[in-house]
């Protein structure tokens, strides 16, 4: 059970980045263009295992995750913090990142983290992303920084690319009045 909840709640951050230890050659090589017109740049809402998860990837090679703000796991509920980290691109569509969760107990103390790897590619479309690389998986360590865990592979991350009248919500429609694109506002 433990795994299991730690597993969720790493992978609801799957797609959310700290630094990549592997590089790629293009990684290697990517020039600030190449970031500000990779397809992952945008505000994406992720479906897991476990929820909902808000992901904006910066032109910039930043990455902020929105997660749910507690979590079950081996030492009862946590709190969970927004994940931070970077990305850099792996090819054309596809990117590697990793953010770090702080989790705390009620009183704000510090219980561990969690070290997110994730490989998700965009669709040829731009609209969806899926991450199922079986390298991208989490890192949970303890208060002290100790390594408890690592677990790598399991379910896929899928997201759709949020927009304007559209967050990209499982079976969410825009409101009535609501502006789309190439539709002005009444």
């Amino acid at each position: 059970m433990r795994r299991r909840s730690v597993l969720l709640s790493a992978v609801s951050g799957t797609l959310t980045s700290a630094f990549a230890v592997g590089r790629s050659t293009m990684a290697q090589e990517a020039t600030p263009d190449a970031m500000a017109t990779h397809p992952i740049v945008g505000s994406w809402m992720v479906s897991t295992p476990a929820g909902l998860a808000m992901a904006v990837f910066f032109a910039d090679g930043t990455n902020i995750q929105g997660l749910p703000a507690t979590m079950p796991g081996p030492q009862g509920v946590t709190y969970v913090s927004t994940q931070v980290g970077r990305w850099e691109p792996i090819d054309e569509r596809s990117i590697h990142f990793t953010g770090v969760q702080l989790h705390t107990d009620a009183n704000g103390t510090l219980v561990g983290t969690v070290t997110i790897d994730g490989h998700p590619t965009v669709s040829e479309d731009g609209q969806t992303l899926r991450d199922d690389n079986p390298e991208s998986g989490p890192t949970i360590r303890d208060a002290a920084g100790n390594v408890i865990d690592v677990l790598r592979g399991g379910p896929p991350a899928t997201g759709v690319r949020m927009g304007v009248g559209n967050p990209g919500l499982p079976g969410a429609t825009a409101m009535a009045g609501t502006a789309t694109a190439g539709t002005p506002a009444p």
